[in-house]
């Protein structure tokens, strides 16, 4: 048996959509102590890593370990016109091998999506460790991220003892956006010796933005020509972590 109740349906909303910026098919791992999911992009070049556990939900229940794969898009379609105050709660049905999902707020919905063959695959934790660790406000490096990407397919960030500094540079334009240790924006900044490494931007803006609609603050983790790593607060214990490869210069 499965069921779980949450009781802010946009909350799941957008963290199905931030799920979504990476995978269009997505396998849970549903345990009797929460959600998990790890899966890369088609590429290889990005990862995302989500966990829920049942005290994040309202009301949760898993009698045994199975997974769960679902189309995001099509789960997302059928919450594109939730309303603030709804709850949301899943089920699923074995005999149909469905997933039925109902919104109630003002007046109930119901609906039902197939569940897809999951894959056999599956994605390690990646082993890193980073000489650049920073904690800042989600939406100031949001608009950094967008600054940047109006003028470059690619991002240069960098930081020392002092400040992280993201750059763009193209025949169009050149943005530089530093933030400084001292800054109101960063919560927390540990950095030893030097880091640097560019990234793509496209990527880059879809998971900071994907993110930042669910979380206030972000840690933002690399170092030289080594992968960055994304980490998002959730409420309750929640994660939601992105991994992208850098690009070499």
């Amino acid at each position: 048996m499965f069921r779980l109740v949450i009781s802010d349906s946009r909350a799941w909303k957008n963290l199905m959509a931030a799920i979504s910026t990476l995978v269009e098919e997505a396998s849970f791992d549903v345990k009797p102590e929460g959600l998990a999911l790890r899966a890369m992009d088609p590429s290889h070049v990005a990862m995302v890593d989500f966990e829920y556990p049942k005290e994040s939900f309202q009301e949760y229940e898993c009698t045994e370990p199975s997974k769960l794969c679902l189309d995001i898009g099509d789960m997302l379609k059928l919450m594109r016109r939730v309303e603030a105050g709804e709850t949301l709660e899943l089920t699923l049905d074995p005999q149909t091998n469905h997933l039925n999902m109902k919104l109630t707020g003002k007046y109930k919905r119901r609906f039902s999506l197939p569940l897809l063959q999951p894959s056999v695959s599956e994605v390690p934790t990646p082993k890193l460790t980073f000489d650049a660790q920073i904690k800042m406000d989600a939406d100031c490096l949001n608009d950094a991220i967008t600054d940047i990407s109006n003028v470059s397919d690619q991002v240069k960030i960098e930081a020392d003892e002092e400040k992280l500094v993201l750059t763009g540079l193209s025949e169009t334009g050149n943005v530089v956006v530093e933030f400084e240790r001292a800054n109101q924006a960063v919560l927390d900044f540990q950095v030893k010796g030097e880091a640097k490494a560019l990234y793509g931007v496209s990527f880059l803006q879809d998971m900071v933005k994907a993110g930042a609609a669910s979380s206030k603050v972000v840690s933002v983790e690399f170092s030289t020509d080594k992968p960055v790593k994304i980490d998002f607060e959730l409420p309750l214990q929640g994660k939601l972590t992105y991994y992208l490869a850098p690009r070499l210069e």
